[in-house]
């Protein structure tokens, strides 16, 4: 690979599918059982939270109580080991181990690497507003009229320096997990002179996760309606308890469905975008050691 493809950056994760269909299907049943236990608790705990409890950050811990504390590292150790198998899938596909499926070294450098991300996010996420309004400052002071203008100007520059600093930075996470390590002098430089392919790539994998959700929610409000067909029938017997029974394990694996293809579709993504980088700088240093 000599060339970074936005298309081909975008489709790599329906290729992952397409090569391994086996453990995309092994990725959705463990999502769907995991997805099952977590219904299963919050209905058995159901009495934790009032119905028209206010909803707030620690939700969670209120709805499922001293569940809460069991549940969120579990859901998130999965998320770590779905996004490391789906890399693994597309750069290491030779590897199998429960269909690429583990836990181990590599997904634990992402997870302290997520963690550190999403700590870094919620301290300095502010950072690039905080230095515009600084900047624009004078401007409100010597045209207060141009103040609504200017605000909105601020916003908008605002997501575009946070969006720059995120594509920039979006490869991190591919790039511990393939070279062992957290290379933290290169993260930074590893994706410059490739911000306008990546943005497009992650455009075009956002339309594509779009289009799924779309269809996900006509799928979904169909079977919906369905169940509440069912469960609303008074005479049905051992034929209703069938049914219902039968749409249990559907939802769950239309739930794991939900949450696999879009996950697979962006990291497959990002591994595919590391990969071709990668190339493209080993291809650039080669030349120059050539005379040596």
């Amino acid at each position: 690979m000599t060339r970074f493809s936005t298309l081909d950056a975008s489709l790599e994760g329906i290729r992952v599918m397409r090569r391994e269909p086996i453990a995309v299907l092994y990725w959705v049943c463990v999502w769907a059982v995991a997805l099952t236990a977590i219904a299963a608790i919050r209905f058995l705990t159901g009495a934790v939270t009032p119905q028209h409890a206010v909803q707030t950050n620690l939700s969670v811990f209120q709805r499922y109580g001293p569940w809460a504390m069991v549940l969120t590292p579990a859901v998130l150790a999965l998320w770590i080991m779905t996004t490391a198998t789906i890399y693994r899938a597309a750069l290491r596909p030779g590897e199998h181990g429960w269909h690429l499926f583990k836990l181990g070294p590599d997904e634990a450098r992402i997870g302290v690497l997520s963690a550190a991300e999403t700590v870094l996010l919620a301290l300095l996420g502010g950072v690039p507003a905080y230095l515009l309004l600084v900047l624009l400052n004078p401007v409100f002071e010597l045209a207060p009229g141009f103040s609504r203008l200017t605000a909105i100007v601020g916003f908008v520059l605002t997501i575009l320096i946070d969006m720059w600093l995120a594509v920039r930075l979006s490869l991190a996470p591919v790039q511990t997990f393939y070279e062992h390590r957290f290379p933290f002098s290169d993260y930074w430089s590893f994706a410059r002179g490739h911000y306008w392919r990546l943005l497009a790539s992650y455009v075009l994998v956002a339309i594509e996760v779009l289009v799924f959700l779309t269809v996900s929610l006509i799928i979904g409000g169909l079977f919906t309606a369905m169940a509440a067909n069912v469960a609303g029938w008074h005479d049905g017997g051992l034929v209703r308890r069938i049914v219902l029974w039968l749409l249990v394990p559907t939802a769950a694996l239309l739930f794991g469905i939900f949450w696999v293809v879009p996950l697979t579709l962006i990291c497959g993504c990002q591994a595919y975008a590391y990969r071709a980088i990668a190339d493209i700088r080993a291809g650039q240093a080669a030349p120059a050691a050539a005379p040596a």
